[in-house]
């Protein structure tokens, strides 16, 4: 007789990053996304001070550790005067939607919706002073 433990293995935070630093490809990420997206609905069910948006839970809850504390852009970071460590993989969250508009019908008539994209960031362990070039 198999336990509930032995049924599904326990995810480590680094077996966890492993998973988010090693997804390839726009499709993958979207994927991956999506199931993290769902994990943070029911998250926000069972506990509605957890956040109100679903990238806030991905990044508080599932993302936050005590070595990745704080997300930003490549811009942001630089913004701040720190840099990407060169070879270091994004975490990513939902970007803010945009309109788009999809191929005209046979009425000759568009359909707008809204996408969203794929936002790309970075964490505190993730980079270093920006260092005057000498």
């Amino acid at each position: 007789m198999e336990t509930a433990a032995q049924e599904k293995p326990v995810l480590t935070k680094d077996a966890f990053y492993n998973r988010i630093f090693s997804v390839e490809g726009m499709e993958e990420k979207r994927a991956l996304l999506k199931e993290l997206s769902e994990s943070a609905k029911m998250l926000m069910e069972l506990d509605p001070d957890i956040g109100d948006r679903v990238n806030d839970v991905i990044l508080n809850t599932m993302y936050a550790s005590a070595e990745h504390s704080e997300f930003n852009t490549f811009k942001g970071w630089m913004e701040k005067g720190q840099i990407v460590k060169k070879g270091s993989k994004a975490f990513f969250i939902w970007s803010k939607p945009r309109k788009v508009q999809k191929k005209e019908s046979e009425e000759g008539e568009k359909d707008e919706f809204k996408m969203y994209g794929i936002a790309h960031l970075f964490s505190n362990a993730q980079v270093e002073p920006l260092t005057p070039k000498q």
